[in-house]
Protein backbone atom coordinates (compact mmCIF):
# COMPACT_ATOMS: atom_id res chain seq x y z
CA UNK A 1 0.00 0.00 0.00
CA UNK A 2 1.47 2.98 -0.75
CA UNK A 3 1.79 6.06 1.47
CA UNK A 4 0.95 9.76 1.29
CA UNK A 5 3.92 11.84 2.07
CA UNK A 6 4.43 15.60 3.18
CA UNK A 7 1.56 15.29 5.49
CA UNK A 8 3.87 16.31 8.46
CA UNK A 9 2.97 14.58 11.94
CA UNK A 10 -0.66 14.31 12.84
CA UNK A 11 -0.98 17.38 15.59
CA UNK A 12 -0.88 16.15 19.17
CA UNK A 13 -3.50 16.55 21.41
CA UNK A 14 -3.59 19.10 24.14
CA UNK A 15 -3.79 18.28 27.54
CA UNK A 16 -5.75 19.89 30.08
CA UNK A 17 -5.41 20.17 33.50
CA UNK A 18 -8.20 21.67 35.95
CA UNK A 19 -6.74 23.95 38.24
CA UNK A 20 -8.37 24.44 41.50
CA UNK A 21 -9.43 28.01 42.65
CA UNK A 22 -10.22 27.41 46.68
CA UNK A 23 -7.41 29.44 47.75
CA UNK A 24 -9.06 32.78 45.99
CA UNK A 25 -9.98 35.41 48.59
CA UNK A 26 -13.70 35.37 47.62
CA UNK A 27 -15.42 32.18 46.39
CA UNK A 28 -18.69 34.10 45.28
CA UNK A 29 -18.69 37.07 44.13
CA UNK A 30 -21.50 40.04 44.21
CA UNK A 31 -22.16 42.66 41.36
CA UNK A 32 -21.13 46.04 42.83
CA UNK A 33 -23.66 47.05 40.31
CA UNK A 34 -26.26 45.77 37.42
CA UNK A 35 -28.39 47.86 35.01
CA UNK A 36 -30.20 47.39 32.44
CA UNK A 37 -30.00 47.48 28.40
CA UNK A 38 -29.86 51.42 28.79
CA UNK A 39 -27.77 51.55 31.56
CA UNK A 40 -30.50 52.41 34.22
CA UNK A 41 -31.06 50.56 37.30
CA UNK A 42 -32.06 46.98 36.56
CA UNK A 43 -34.23 46.82 39.37
CA UNK A 44 -36.27 50.02 38.02
CA UNK A 45 -37.32 48.60 34.72
CA UNK A 46 -39.70 45.99 35.07
CA UNK A 47 -39.69 45.63 31.10
CA UNK A 48 -36.02 45.04 31.29
CA UNK A 49 -34.40 42.48 28.19
CA UNK A 50 -30.95 42.40 29.65
CA UNK A 51 -28.98 42.90 32.58
CA UNK A 52 -25.19 44.00 33.20
CA UNK A 53 -23.63 43.03 36.12
CA UNK A 54 -20.05 45.18 36.71
CA UNK A 55 -18.35 43.07 39.64
CA UNK A 56 -15.19 45.69 39.40
CA UNK A 57 -12.00 43.80 40.22
CA UNK A 58 -11.70 40.07 40.76
CA UNK A 59 -9.28 37.97 41.93
CA UNK A 60 -8.26 34.58 41.47
CA UNK A 61 -5.34 32.42 43.01
CA UNK A 62 -5.49 29.24 41.41
CA UNK A 63 -2.89 26.10 42.19
CA UNK A 64 0.03 25.58 39.97
CA UNK A 65 2.24 24.08 41.94
CA UNK A 66 2.53 20.93 39.63
CA UNK A 67 3.66 23.14 36.90
CA UNK A 68 6.54 25.23 38.72
CA UNK A 69 9.01 26.34 36.20
CA UNK A 70 6.63 25.10 33.00
CA UNK A 71 5.81 27.68 30.53
CA UNK A 72 1.84 26.92 30.32
CA UNK A 73 -1.66 28.70 29.33
CA UNK A 74 -4.47 29.44 31.65
CA UNK A 75 -8.02 29.65 30.38
CA UNK A 76 -11.17 30.74 32.18
CA UNK A 77 -13.71 28.37 31.06
CA UNK A 78 -17.61 28.37 31.75
CA UNK A 79 -19.50 25.31 32.02
CA UNK A 80 -21.53 24.20 29.62
CA UNK A 81 -24.98 23.94 31.25
CA UNK A 82 -25.85 27.09 33.45
CA UNK A 83 -29.22 26.57 35.72
CA UNK A 84 -31.85 28.36 34.64
CA UNK A 85 -30.14 29.32 31.26
CA UNK A 86 -31.65 28.05 28.16
CA UNK A 87 -29.79 29.38 25.82
CA UNK A 88 -25.94 29.53 26.08
CA UNK A 89 -25.58 32.64 23.75
CA UNK A 90 -27.72 34.52 26.28
CA UNK A 91 -24.78 34.90 28.98
CA UNK A 92 -21.42 36.69 28.21
CA UNK A 93 -18.53 37.25 30.61
CA UNK A 94 -16.60 40.00 29.18
CA UNK A 95 -13.18 41.17 31.54
CA UNK A 96 -10.29 43.54 30.77
CA UNK A 97 -7.20 41.50 31.95
CA UNK A 98 -5.19 43.25 35.05
CA UNK A 99 -1.93 42.31 36.11
CA UNK A 100 -0.92 40.36 33.21
CA UNK A 101 -3.76 38.63 32.54
CA UNK A 102 -5.21 38.86 29.22
CA UNK A 103 -8.52 40.82 28.04
CA UNK A 104 -11.45 38.40 27.13
CA UNK A 105 -15.04 37.62 26.02
CA UNK A 106 -16.79 34.38 26.73
CA UNK A 107 -20.03 32.41 26.74
CA UNK A 108 -21.19 28.98 28.72
CA UNK A 109 -19.34 25.58 27.09
CA UNK A 110 -16.07 27.82 25.82
CA UNK A 111 -12.54 28.84 27.29
CA UNK A 112 -10.52 31.73 26.80
CA UNK A 113 -6.95 32.27 27.36
CA UNK A 114 -6.14 34.19 30.20
CA UNK A 115 -2.76 33.97 30.79
CA UNK A 116 0.45 32.86 29.43
CA UNK A 117 3.91 32.34 30.97
CA UNK A 118 5.95 30.52 32.87
CA UNK A 119 4.54 29.22 36.04
CA UNK A 120 6.71 30.70 39.25
CA UNK A 121 4.28 30.44 42.11
CA UNK A 122 2.64 27.92 43.55
CA UNK A 123 -0.47 29.70 43.94
CA UNK A 124 -0.71 32.26 40.71
CA UNK A 125 -3.03 35.19 40.91
CA UNK A 126 -4.92 36.37 38.45
CA UNK A 127 -6.73 39.58 38.54
CA UNK A 128 -9.52 40.73 36.15
CA UNK A 129 -12.39 43.85 35.76
CA UNK A 130 -15.47 41.34 35.08
CA UNK A 131 -18.31 42.26 33.37
CA UNK A 132 -21.25 39.89 32.61
CA UNK A 133 -24.26 40.22 30.23
CA UNK A 134 -27.31 38.09 30.51
CA UNK A 135 -30.52 38.63 27.75
CA UNK A 136 -33.46 37.96 30.22
CA UNK A 137 -35.16 35.89 27.45
CA UNK A 138 -32.69 33.25 27.48
CA UNK A 139 -33.60 32.31 30.95
CA UNK A 140 -36.47 29.89 31.67
CA UNK A 141 -38.10 30.23 34.46
CA UNK A 142 -36.98 32.25 36.97
CA UNK A 143 -38.42 34.14 39.73
CA UNK A 144 -35.96 37.49 39.42
CA UNK A 145 -33.86 36.13 42.36
CA UNK A 146 -29.82 35.82 42.66
CA UNK A 147 -28.32 34.15 39.11
CA UNK A 148 -24.99 32.82 38.94
CA UNK A 149 -22.06 31.45 37.36
CA UNK A 150 -19.01 29.63 38.59
CA UNK A 151 -15.93 30.05 36.13
CA UNK A 152 -13.53 27.68 36.07
CA UNK A 153 -9.66 27.44 35.29
CA UNK A 154 -7.52 25.16 33.25
CA UNK A 155 -3.98 25.04 32.19
CA UNK A 156 -2.13 23.37 29.12
CA UNK A 157 1.47 23.06 29.15
CA UNK A 158 3.55 24.17 26.00
CA UNK A 159 6.53 23.67 24.69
Amino acid sequence: MAGISGLGAPARAQAWHRLDSAASARPQVAALQVTDETGQPFGQNPFAQQARARFGRVEYRVVTAPYLRRRARIDLVLPPTVAGLLRPQGLVFEWRGLDGAQDGRLTPGKRQPLWTGVITQAVTPLAIELEMRLDLGAMGPWNGGHFGVEPGFELVLLP
